[in-house]
């Protein structure tokens, strides 16, 4: 039996592939990646929710923006380092307990955490999420979703503002797991969002604990609003592309920074 790579990483392939050919069927990619065509068609559906490839009869197209011509914040997020949020996806699912409530955020880091929860499925937890991408992704019947109410922003696929802030107020969670587009020791965890500044905020506020999946990308990067401080989340997860000088100056300032490392039994 051939060795399959975790789905987060064939889809990094598939998409991979849909690019460099301009476009690709579902019979061609089963042969390729050995796969049928069932997980193919999935694969490609989970691809085009998140604007990276367009759907056609039969297969995928490759796209470079939206119908505008315009590649969305989402898009471009989605494309950036896949591999090492696959990495901290990995590391923050450890970190979940099963019966447990958590609130996810919009991030596509917290979209690969989904992914992993997808895969390895927990016995019962209830996760509350203001993001209709991850709502889409999360179908395991052991798992109670709620979709947080507010404004949708459809470039940044989210759901934040008034009433979000207000709904999250009654609630308690045992974890926010959040993201950020920015992570330096001078201004903490940044984005250019107002709205969404205040949705994570109050997340936060009724959470045990608040893990940050950062992924090296952003380490090192300023935004427009701050978020929290660097000290603020109990654990800044991030990937093995931080050098250790960095890990080291983020340690010394009182930041609980975790290096994920890959699973030698998950990752080829």
């Amino acid at each position: 039996m051939i060795d399959q790579p975790p789905p987060e990483l064939r889809r990094i392939q598939i998409l991979a592939h849909v690019r460099r050919n301009g476009g690709a069927s579902i019979s061609q990619l089963a042969r390729e990646y050995s796969i049928s065509p069932v997980t193919v068609h999935r694969d490609l559906e989970v691809l085009a929710t998140e604007g990276l490839i367009t759907r056609i009869r039969g297969g995928a197209r490759a796209i470079e923006g939206d119908a505008r011509g315009v590649e969305t914040d989402f898009m471009k997020r989605a494309r950036q380092n896949p591999a090492g949020k696959y990495v901290i996806a990995a590391q923050a699912l450890r970190e979940i307990a099963d019966g447990s409530t958590i609130f996810i955020d919009h991030s596509t880091s917290s979209l690969a955490l989904a992914r992993q929860l997808e895969r390895h499925p927990p016995k019962t937890l209830t996760i509350v999420t203001n993001s209709p991408a991850i709502a889409y992704e999360l179908h395991e019947s052991t798992i109670h979703l709620v979709v947080t109410p507010g404004e949708v922003d459809q470039v940044m696929r989210l759901i934040s503002g008034g009433w979000t802030e207000d709904f999250l107020t009654r609630l308690h969670f045992q974890a926010a797991f959040v993201s950020a587009a920015g992570l330096s020791l001078e201004r903490g965890l940044t984005t250019t969002r107002q709205s969404l500044a205040g949705t994570l905020r109050a997340a936060r506020a009724v959470s045990q604990r608040t893990v940050a999946l950062i992924d090296s990308t952003k380490v090192g990067r300023d935004s427009l609003l701050t978020i929290f401080t660097a000290q603020e989340p109990e654990e800044i997860i991030t990937d093995e592309g931080v050098t250790p000088a960095v890990v080291a100056d983020y340690r010394g300032a009182g930041v609980n920074l975790v290096v994920a490392q890959p699973n030698p039994a998950a990752v080829r």
